[in-house]
């Protein structure tokens, strides 16, 4: 199960949910691209109804995707496309690119290098590229272990992006993979030689079981027959003035050592393909006898041709999810022996979460083996039809299987939304409503055993006002309603000056909250109070304050409908809060605040819950406290 988390700012530390089944929160469309040597991107797709909506700036918003709880991408928010469908309904798609992107936000300057070993010269460019950027667009190096034969470069860096020089001095000449990772707010950077493992049985590619289809196509075209070894450009002589037009010179070759020839034949390729000429260079070859021991050494590895492989594989509940630079058995006996394979590039589409299509690594063959698999395609064409047939039925039936299997999830899921709907307040419903009061440190020390005889059905109970101010009744009356039976909530009066200090409130709520029924009897909601202008005294900053603090609950485990809104009648309209979010809306509205309903005014909103008086009067509460009553058929689902 896919998480999606936004941040208003690349360096903020609490973000708000934008996708997650879990509490229904998801996007219309979205596409995660994780690839290797090359940066990540995800693409999402979003409604009005989404908080990603006209909330995205370029290159600040980030986004983090998690899958369960392991984080697989962070990246910074591009250009926003704006479109409107079919239907009418105006949509917002954005694409968010891999914090490795950072890499090309510097330029590395002028140097010369030599007599430095690969890692220090990858280490010289990460501190070129972090003394240009902030703090947060700075890596820290972790691991490098690619080296060359002599563990020395020697290269001349001009004026390029740092990931383009990383690519060009590097990882193309040296080889190897660069990997980032996010954590604990810091970014880390990796050169390594092999960044994935080898998954021999614990999560196989199989046909009949997670593989949903393969193909495989034979490219001979990359093949060389006739190799002309390069080694490093010949220095000009001490007493020669001027530089050739476009920066290149003569290069080693083998000819001195090979009769005058600066090639070399490879007989068995050349019999089955003709002479194709290629080239292979080592720049840091300078001497002709190391270069032709260099040249025969990659034609012993020279291979006929490549595969590559384009897979569409189900992510089973039963085996770990595919990552990309991880090798798997892939078992499909129409198509080739048992063999590992290495995942280049997975693509999730978050409307098929279950679903991966992988991209595979080249596969060198062999001429033997090239040779073998073509006769055996010419010899097999009619048997191997005939496998496919009963592949086909097989994964038919599979599919059939599975078809069933989702239909049974998503009546599984109707059947807990008729539930939840259920618990919302359309059925059951409590037979009998009896007090409803809410309370604070100004009630004094409670008799909660008298309360809760007093006929209290359900007792609000104070926990902050804002973060500054903790109740100073709040842990006393949790503790004592719990310990005397009776039905209790939670609610915090929101005093957020920015969306961040309304996140810092919610998570202040919560965790006060937990401090004292950590695995107790929990709360039946948490109630915002929401009565004063504040997020610096601009109402129309309010919905976006409040919508901030919800999604920190959200984050926290709460969902939406175990959140209510106590919202001030006459602020209602000017406020504008999301409404249709919360779970339920409890107003208060007094008359002539008397104590009885009967001199008290109705809220002029649509209400849940109406708090009538602040002079009521129970058994075990010395003085006034505030009263409520007309609890909705959604409201009552939290009393039953």
């Amino acid at each position: 199960m896919y998480r999606i988390i936004a941040y208003n700012e690349p360096t903020d530390k609490v973000g708000y949910i934008i996708h997650d089944p879990r509490i229904d929160r998801r996007v219309s469309a979205g596409k995660l691209t994780l690839k290797e040597g090359e940066i990540d991107d995800l693409t999402l797709k979003v409604n009005q109804k989404s908080n990603l909506f006209n909330n995205v700036r370029p290159m600040h918003t980030h986004v983090e995707v998690y899958d369960g709880n392991e984080l697989i991408f962070r990246g910074r928010a591009l250009k926003p496309t704006r479109t409107m469908e079919s239907s009418g309904q105006f949509m917002q798609e954005y694409v968010f690119e891999s914090i490795e992107a950072y890499l090309l936000d510097s330029v590395q300057r002028f140097a010369e290098v030599h007599n430095t070993t690969p890692a220090d010269f990858f280490r010289m460019l990460i501190q070129v590229h972090n003394n240009s950027v902030p703090d947060w667009k700075k890596f820290e190096v972790r691991k490098v272990n690619v080296t060359n034969s002599t563990d020395n470069v020697y290269r001349f860096v001009d004026y390029t992006k740092t990931r383009d020089t990383i690519k060009e001095k590097l990882l193309t000449r040296l080889g190897g993979f660069l990997r980032v990772e996010y954590h604990d707010g810091k970014n880390y950077v990796d050169y390594v030689i092999d960044p994935g493992r080898d998954h021999q049985a614990d999560t196989p590619i199989k046909l009949g079981r997670n593989l949903k289809s393969a193909s495989m196509t034979i490219d001979p075209t990359k093949v060389i027959t006739r190799l002309i070894p390069l080694g490093a450009q010949i220095e000009p002589p001490q007493n020669e003035t001027g530089n050739v037009a476009n920066g290149t010179r003569p290069r080693i070759t083998i000819a001195d050592l090979n009769g005058g020839k600066d090639y070399l034949d490879i007989p068995d390729l050349q019999q089955e393909f003709g002479i194709i000429n290629g080239t292979q260079t080592w720049d840091d070859v300078h001497e002709s006898q190391n270069l032709f021991r260099k040249a025969k050494e990659w034609i012993a590895s020279q291979s006929a041709t490549n595969t590559q492989w384009t897979i569409s594989a189900l992510e089973l509940p039963e085996y770990a999810s595919f990552r990309v630079s991880d090798r798997y058995m892939f078992i499909n006996p129409s198509l080739i022996e048992p063999q590992l394979l290495r995942v280049t590039q997975k693509q999730i589409d978050l409307a098929k979460p279950h679903e991966s299509n992988l991209t595979i690594a080249e596969k060198p063959f062999s001429l033997t083996s090239y040779q073998a698999q073509i006769q055996k395609s010419l010899r097999s064409v009619t048997d191997l039809k005939k496998f496919i047939v009963s592949q086909e039925e097989i994964l038919n039936d599979w599919n059939s299987k599975y078809n069933s299997s989702q239909q049974k999830i998503k009546d599984l899921q109707e059947a807990l939304k008729e539930l939840e709907n259920k618990f919302n307040g359309q059925t059951p419903q409590p037979t009998h409503i009896g007090k409803i009061i809410d309370v604070s440190e100004w009630q004094g020390v409670i008799d909660w055993n008298s309360v809760v005889r007093d006929d209290v059905s359900l007792s609000i109970i104070r926990i902050q006002d804002g973060s500054s101010h903790q109740d100073l009744k709040y842990m006393e009356n949790l503790q004592k309603c719990i310990n005397a039976g009776g039905k209790y909530a939670v609610y915090a009066y929101f005093r957020g000056t920015s969306t961040a200090d309304a996140q810092q409130e919610a998570r202040d709520f919560y965790q006060r909250v937990q401090r004292v029924v950590a695995n107790k009897q929990q709360p039946v909601f948490y109630a915002i109070d929401v009565e004063s202008v504040e997020m610096g005294g601009n109402v129309s900053q309010m919905r976006a304050g409040i919508e901030a603090f919800m999604s920190q609950l959200n984050t926290l485990g709460v969902p939406d409908h175990k959140i209510v809104l106590y919202i001030a009648n006459h602020l209602y309209n000017s406020f504008n809060l999301n409404t249709a979010r919360a779970g339920a809306i409890w107003i208060p509205s007094y008359g002539q605040n008397d104590g009885s309903i009967v001199n008290s005014t109705k809220p002029t909103h649509p209400y849940d819950l109406w708090q009538y008086t602040s002079k009521g009067r129970v058994s075990g509460i010395i003085g006034n406290v505030d009263m409520n009553t007309e609890p909705s058929d959604k409201f009552k689902a939290y009393l039953s």
